[in-house]
């Protein structure tokens, strides 16, 4: 019995040795002074990570240091460190560190977001490119204006949860065009299921949740001596029999779609199926929360800064002729702005999503040891006062007044999310209409006293991955019931069956 634990000892301390060795005589980033064996587990965040990683950022500096067990972390604290790494050396910042609870247990490697820069990576990455670029990511712009009619539509009915509708709109898009059938009601099953599969996923990512990411040999235990080993299974099973029936439903379908596409493509020679059905579901995993997220962070701002959006409402009248569309884009430059202004304010991916170094390196004279991790913090980029002038504050103007100013909410290099493109379309069709037609403000609740504001907190936001706003309550006043008019007849006019849509669709790609 106690062989296990005296080879692990000794399997530990070779390997702090060697870790030691290594680094020696070597000027390592700062940081937050370390125990002894568990470095600053101690210390590692559990709520909010991001925001003490920008705390420690105005201590130690843009580049700084965390030992979280056998793994280094290195927290990159401004856009300039994490686009001189992660952008210009992403030759050898492109990998990923190693996740044993999410990209092990629970993702058996399937999930590309975690795979390890290769060759491997390239040919997945190849097979979602090819329905995720800028080019053809255009060509989706029919159905995004029908899924948004249809929003438009259901934020007319009294007491609508807007993000209930948000997320319809968000799954319904991605799995139509992902399976070859819309999700009309918001209540079908599919939609449940990837809300779990999220939830799932999200809580094995947690950096800090799982000791066997800190300490990776533990997996390397019987299952009868590691329990998250058994849960990694279940989830695995659950997510992967979701994926592939969802393929295999799609591949039947009479229309194109990505389950068709990826399937006919030469990439996919050798893969399994269980590979390609995620190489999809991912899509559709990620497409349907992201878009959600980011549209309640809009809601949210709209709620707190009214005159912006008097402002960009003032915009939409002046050069929208009805229900803004597409072709109205580049007259809207204050929505454009606004767009930009959500993904910088509250960045979805607040903490970032960690990257991998493949060899030493040097940074600003510090040593980057090989195989550390390391992570460009979202939230302290994007609030950066040293190039966001007030940066806590949700002001569009500044992407007018400087629109060179930095960007990054869907990542840097080579791991740069490959639905970005997607997604910004998404944000423009339904923040410009939304705007056209409603007024977003404070919800009001009805009491013994008479009406209550129901206040909103643009702090409460969720852990995990992703973060989002915690539920709150806001009220969308028509501007006039004339836009209801037209809100109605365009949805009644819409074009409506899938199939044809997503025929027009392949035939345009084949056109461009």
């Amino acid at each position: 019995m106690i062989v296990l634990p005296v080879a692990v000892a000794f399997l530990l301390c070779l390997w702090i040795f060697h870790k030691i060795g290594s680094t020696k005589g070597k000027r390592l980033p700062p940081g937050p002074r370390q125990l002894p064996l568990i470095g600053n587990l101690h210390q590692a965040p559990q709520n909010n990570p991001w925001r003490t990683y920008q705390q420690w950022s105005t201590i130690y500096g843009p580049i700084f240091r965390l030992q979280y067990g056998l793994n280094t972390v290195i927290i990159l604290g401004n856009y300039e460190a994490a686009h001189d790494l992660l952008d210009k050396r992403s030759n050898i910042y492109s990998s990923r560190p190693r996740s044993v609870m999410g990209g092990e247990n629970v993702s058996k490697g399937m999930r590309t977001l975690l795979m390890p820069y290769g060759q491997q990576w390239r040919t997945h990455q190849r097979l979602q490119a090819s329905y995720l670029n800028i080019r053809v990511s255009q060509t989706y712009r029919e159905l995004q204006d029908v899924e948004s009619k249809q929003l438009l539509c259901e934020l007319l009915m009294p007491g609508v949860d807007f993000s209930d509708r948000y997320h319809r709109y968000s799954s319904s898009l991605i799995f139509a065009l992902a399976y070859g059938r819309r999700l009309e009601t918001g209540n079908e099953p599919e939609i449940k299921a990837i809300d779990k599969v999220m939830e799932n996923f999200l809580y094995a990512a947690r950096v800090g949740t799982w000791i066997v990411d800190s300490l990776p040999f533990l997996n390397y235990l019987p299952n009868c001596l590691a329990p998250w080993k058994i849960h990694g299974d279940q989830v695995h099973e659950f997510e992967s029999s979701l994926y592939m029936g969802n393929m295999r439903r799609g591949k039947k379908s009479k229309s194109w779609n990505w389950s068709k596409q990826v399937s006919e493509m030469k990439e996919s020679n050798g893969m399994t199926e269980k590979e390609l059905a995620y190489d999809v579901g991912i899509i559709y995993e990620a497409g349907s929360d992201t878009t959600t997220m980011a549209l309640e962070v809009f809601t949210l701002a709209m709620i707190l800064n009214p005159d912006v959006m008097k402002k960009a409402q003032k915009e939409i009248d002046e050069y929208a002729k009805g229900l803004p569309s597409f072709e109205d884009k580049d007259n809207l430059p204050y929505v454009d702005a606004i767009i930009k202004e959500t993904l910088r304010w509250r960045p979805v991916s607040a903490g970032g999503i960690p990257h991998a170094v493949t060899q030493d390196d040097e940074y600003m004279g510090f040593h980057i040891p090989k195989g550390a991790t390391v992570i460009g913090n979202h939230w302290s980029i994007h609030l950066d006062k040293d190039v966001y002038k007030d940066p806590h504050s949700f002001r569009p103007d500044r992407w007018i007044e400087d629109p060179t100013l930095p960007l990054a909410p869907f990542g840097f290099g080579r791991r740069v999310c490959t639905g970005q493109h997607i997604a910004r379309n998404s944000l423009f069709i339904n923040i410009a209409r939304i705007l056209w037609a409603f007024d977003i403000n404070y919800a009001y609740e009805e009491n013994e006293d008479g009406k209550t504001r129901c206040e909103v907190d643009p702090w409460a936001f969720t852990q995990g991955f992703n973060s989002r706003p915690l539920p709150f309550r806001a009220s969308f006043a028509l501007r006039s019931e004339e836009k209801a008019t037209v809100i109605r007849e365009e949805w009644h006019a819409a074009e409506k069956g899938l199939d044809q849509i997503l025929t027009r669709i392949r035939s345009s790609q084949r056109t461009r």
